[in-house]
């Protein structure tokens, strides 16, 4: 069994983020950060913006019609980089 990254959820056999960004641009940055690792890691999950701040990432193996390790790894490597930008805006606000 895979561990489910913080912040994720398990539907069927999605899995699913949801975020609130700060403002649109910093919406689409995230969006296009997630675009580089899925493409590092060719494995491309579905990806969209609602209500300009907003970011939905869902993943599964469309291959195989479920979940498999590739989904748990990208999720990780996407909850892996939310958490380092949220550590380095920390670190520029309040410093270390």
């Amino acid at each position: 069994m895979y561990t489910l990254p913080s912040g994720w959820s398990k539907r069927d056999e999605t899995l699913v983020l949801e975020m609130k960004c700060a403002d649109f641009m910093r919406t689409l940055a995230l969006l296009n950060s997630v675009a580089d690792i899925a493409e590092s890691m060719k494995h491309h999950p579905d990806v969209g913006i609602r209500n300009y701040n907003e970011l939905i990432v869902s993943t599964t193996t469309h291959s195989v019609g479920k979940l498999t390790e590739k989904d748990y790894k990208l999720a990780q490597e996407i909850s892996d980089l939310i958490n380092y930008q949220d550590q380095k805006i920390q670190i520029e606000s309040e410093g270390r």
